[in-house]
């Protein structure tokens, strides 16, 4: 499996288990992000910590994700680094997203 799934308390944390967020696994997240959504869940802390690249179709599944979610949600993202992160400054994701940079900082906000 491509992702770890988590829970804390009101919080789930999908961890990436992929070094690529690509057009071979960002359906998978689409789709994981979705049924998390259907059973309830809007308090998403996505984990990149293993991923080194990411595609045009894995940023597009990222941003389902926060579609996914609404406005009454939160979609976090984290451990962005090297390539991934110029990705989300290169296409301004980083002014749309909330980033930390940990896991625990992302928790922390999901708390608040």
């Amino acid at each position: 499996m491509n992702f770890e799934i988590e829970d804390h308390a009101e919080n789930t944390v999908i961890e990436i288990q992929a070094e690529r967020l690509d057009a071979a696994i960002a359906p998978e997240l689409k789709t994981l992000v979705t049924e998390l959504v259907d059973q309830g869940k809007r308090r998403i802390l996505l984990d990149f910590d293993k991923v080194v690249f990411m595609d045009s179709s894995g940023l597009g599944a990222v941003v389902s994700g926060l579609k996914a979610v609404g406005e009454d949600g939160e979609f976090i993202v984290c451990n962005l680094r090297g390539v991934v992160k110029e990705l989300f400054k290169l296409t301004h994701m980083d002014r749309v997203f909330e980033i930390t940079d940990s896991r625990d900082d992302g928790l922390q906000q999901l708390a608040a």
